[in-house]
């Protein structure tokens, strides 16, 4: 999908918030829209490599079928928003099953790339492997999108309960490794997996199951009319099912997933790994 430039996009905005502020867990009302990582994104200035993450995600890429409904959707919600608001290629639209390392905890050269890879390929492996693992093609359904603050997202209802599945086989591999993962927000009893590179964070299990459309280059002059402009267009959105086989974990060398689905990213495919 082609991906405009958005000329009204600030460039000096206010300090960057992680990527979970604005859907509920633990944002703080007051503060900013703006993102600069966004700000960047949107007119093609994000450096590949500056930062860094690790997860395992599915539905990504997203069918065909869920791609041509979303591009008639972002081009309705570009015109109907503020030039601060960003609005994501559907190549970037995913699932997050787990976060292994959040981009926001910094670049990743080749070493400690390879070192996290060698680590966490045997704990995806076990939880491959647990009997309770979803076995076939399990059901998505894509909600009507939300703005949530700082933050647009399709809620998804997990219909089969796979991805649920999916979480409670990592969460039992990561004890297992000697890790634990951080619940949504509630990092309190977090931990990394044993041998995990001193500085390195513990991994993090979402508390809901979403794709982002939407974040903000800058702070827009009136939030009341921003999310009455979101909510307008998001009732045109028709609820959707998709069908799911697989997850995979990737490389995350541009923020927000704005990567491409080939090897130089996927380095753990859960239907390739299966025993």
């Amino acid at each position: 999908l082609k991906q405009p430039i958005l000329s009204g996009c600030h460039t000096s905005v206010a300090p960057f918030f992680s990527r979970s502020v604005g859907f509920g867990r633990g944002a703080c009302p007051m503060a900013s829209w703006g993102n600069p990582l966004v700000a960047k994104l949107a007119v093609g200035e994000a450096s590949q490599d500056d930062l860094c993450g690790f997860v395992v995600v599915c539905s990504w890429p997203m069918p065909e079928e869920v791609l041509a409904a979303y591009e008639r959707f972002r081009s309705e919600l570009t015109a109907a928003l503020p030039d601060e608001a960003y609005v994501y290629p559907g190549t970037t639209l995913h699932c997050t099953v787990m976060t292994l390392r959040a981009f926001t905890a910094g670049p990743m050269d080749s070493e400690l790339r390879e070192s996290l890879r060698w680590l966490w390929e045997p704990v995806l492996a076990s939880a491959r492997a647990m009997e309770a693992w979803p076995v076939g093609t399990f059901t998505l359904r894509i909600g009507r999108p939300t703005l949530e603050g700082s933050a647009g997202i399709f809620r998804y209802e997990d219909v089969d309960g796979a991805i649920t599945q999916m979480r409670d086989c990592l969460r039992s591999a990561i004890d297992v490794a000697g890790g634990r993962a951080a619940e949504g927000m509630d990092w309190s009893q977090a931990m990394p997996l044993s041998g995990t590179p001193e500085g390195q964070p513990a991994p993090q299990i979402p508390n809901i199951v979403h794709s982002t459309t939407l974040r903000w280059c800058g702070e827009p002059a009136d939030r009341d009319t921003a999310k009455e402009a979101f909510d307008r267009v998001a009732e045109t959105w028709v609820p959707m099912e998709i069908k799911v086989s697989r997850a995979t974990a990737v490389f995350e060398d541009t923020p927000y997933m704005h990567i491409s689905a080939d090897g130089s990213h996927i380095w753990w495919d859960s239907e390739k790994s299966k025993s």
